[in-house]
């Protein structure tokens, strides 16, 4: 989702270097629309691209931060485990005191 919007940022910036170029180049305006046709879909595909490879890397930075908390749950799962003192406990109430 954060990455939505960098393929259309790079389709237009290309798309407008392109256009400056030719106006500063004086080429006939079909010409100069015709390469800026070209430059805005060569330059979206590499944002696609570019896109794809950003989230493939994000993903995987999530799935070591949640494969990184479950080793910490289950260390602190084990380490309750062997803190529980197996001797049986043993709570006598008021009540029960009584009764005897």
């Amino acid at each position: 989702m954060r990455l939505q919007y960098i393929r259309a940022f790079i389709v237009l910036l290309a798309g407008l270097i392109a256009l400056i170029v030719n106006m500063c180049m004086g080429r006939q305006i079909t010409i100069s629309l015709l390469i800026v046709l070209i430059v805005i879909l060569i330059f979206y595909v590499i944002g696609t691209l570019v896109v794809e490879i950003l989230q493939k890397g994000m993903d995987t930075s999530n799935d070591e931060k949640t494969d990184a908390q479950q080793v910490e749950e289950e260390e602190n799962e084990q380490d309750d485990s062997d803190n529980v003192d197996d001797t049986p406990s043993v709570h006598f109430d008021d009540e029960d005191e009584e009764e005897v």
